[in-house]
């Protein structure tokens, strides 16, 4: 089992711009995304220089019915705020390119 401290878990659903913020939307409806998937999220925290990596098989709390899957995160010191608005700017960066 890893130590929890240093790293961080995000969701896809953190970034869906179809979700309340009850159903999980981390983000500010301006920040956030149609259609993120975990792949999206490793990619793009990769891009900002981040160790992220895929966990497959576990489901988000509040919508446990949704596709399964996280991205953990190598936090380096850095608020969990933060680091979503940067890996969020990120994917829209990659989605505008695709």
């Amino acid at each position: 089992m890893r130590l929890r401290k240093p790293f961080l878990i995000f969701w896809p659903q953190y970034f869906d711009g179809k979700r309340s913020r009850s159903k999980g939307r981390r983000l500010p409806k301006k920040f956030a995304l149609d259609k993120v998937t975990t792949s999206d999220i490793a990619k793009a925290a990769k891009n900002l220089g981040y160790n992220a990596t895929i966990e497959q098989g576990y489901k988000y709390s509040r919508t446990w019915w949704d596709d399964p899957g996280r991205v953990v995160l190598d936090a380096k010191g850095k608020k969990k705020s933060k680091i979503l608005l940067e890996v969020a700017k990120e994917i829209r960066k990659l989605h505008s390119k695709s």
